[in-house]
């Protein structure tokens, strides 16, 4: 975790094109940095409380923070195994669709935490803009193959079509949205 901490800021480069956001090494550095810094922020608040508090007290102090740091190290694990299924994918039309996914999930995943990349200008705001609008794009762009993904899972119209779902206001607007 050192190593993303004591490199300097790959990323405010202001590198904002399509393809260095696309990039596996830009999205798995960034997920690893943030684990990298709340690693580091966490050991510290707890070796500040465990003083006052005692081992057990700093534990229950840091708890939100400790959960944020396993959620945090669980996204990069994820991100790097979606990685690799996506480059060891022998079919270049369903390794074009993972990838489109995997962005997605990762640009997504960056954006709901855009705050904290921000805060210690570890993206810089055309970055965070450019970052935003990718994720839109790469949404509008997941409903022209949506319908792939339902039918590889195979999953039953009764699971797409509940209707206690249908009548749902917000579930509407998805189905619209999706192209249903």
């Amino acid at each position: 975790m050192n190593t993303y901490l004591s490199q300097p800021n790959p990323v405010t480069a202001r590198w904002e094109s399509e393809d260095h956001l696309r990039d596996p090494k830009f999205q798995l550095d960034a997920f690893r940095y943030r684990t990298s810094r709340l690693l580091q922020s966490v050991a510290a608040r707890l070796q500040k409380h465990t003083k006052t508090l005692g081992s057990f007290g700093a534990w229950n102090r840091c708890l939100n923070h400790l959960l944020t740091l396993a959620e945090s190290h669980i996204e990069s694990v994820i991100l790097a195994k979606f990685i690799e299924a996506v480059q060891n994918c022998p079919d270049a039309s369903s390794q074009a669709a993972l990838k489109l996914l995997c962005d997605l999930y990762a640009l997504d995943r960056i954006w709901k935490d855009i705050g904290t990349y921000r805060n210690v200008d570890y993206v810089a705001p055309n970055k965070a803009k450019a970052i935003n609008k990718l994720t839109q794009y790469l949404s509008f762009q997941v409903r022209n193959i949506a319908g792939e993904f339902i039918d590889a899972f195979d999953l039953p119209p009764y699971v797409l079509r509940a209707p206690i779902a249908m009548q749902s206001e917000a579930y509407s607007q998805y189905t619209q949205l999706v192209g249903f």
